[in-house]
């Protein structure tokens, strides 16, 4: 129900390029949303770690099989060492252990994706969540945390900014 939420946003139908994640632990899935935006002929990303950064490199259909994809330090898949970064992502899904009403976002604790965040706050950033990993108290952050522009849940979708802000 969260994938398919995502994949019936207005931003999913007009982004051209999706950063999406592999989960691990209690994180949503995301083969579904992969596979639609595969069918929607659009460029899918996925993350790798590199130094205390992530970086998204494109991968094709057939590289979405675990079989073609390589375990990173975290024991999470990545593209294989022959694919190409990508810059321009126009939706970046994001993964989680809890999310709160504000838009923070509990992670596995280094940081990857609040850098990336930071250095890339045009792109649109929303979390995925089972209802029970949305929290009804603020988790506490600091200046370095990143807000997420929205958290998608099976009942709702939260954004937190004005989108037509400027």
């Amino acid at each position: 129900m969260i994938q398919t939420r995502i994949i019936n946003s207005s931003e999913f139908r007009t982004a051209k390029v999706i950063a999406a994640y592999f989960a691990i632990g209690s994180e949503v899935r995301t083969d579904y949303l992969v596979k639609t935006a595969f069918k929607n002929h659009k460029v899918l990303v996925l993350p790798k770690t590199e130094g205390d950064q992530i970086v998204f490199y494109k991968i094709f259909e057939s590289d979405f099989e675990r079989k073609k994809l390589t375990k990173g330090k975290f024991g999470i898949y990545e593209p294989p060492d022959s694919s190409d970064s990508v810059d321009n992502i126009d939706l970046l899904i994001v993964p989680g252990i809890a999310f709160d009403s504000n838009g923070y976002r509990l992670g596995y604790g280094k940081g990857y994706y609040d850098k990336f965040i930071e250095k890339n706050k045009s792109r649109f950033s929303i979390g995925l969540a089972f209802r029970f990993q949305l929290l009804n108290f603020e988790l506490p952050h600091s200046n370095f945390d990143q807000k997420l522009d929205a958290v998608a849940t099976e009942k709702k979708t939260l954004v937190f900014q004005d989108l037509n802000a400027s």
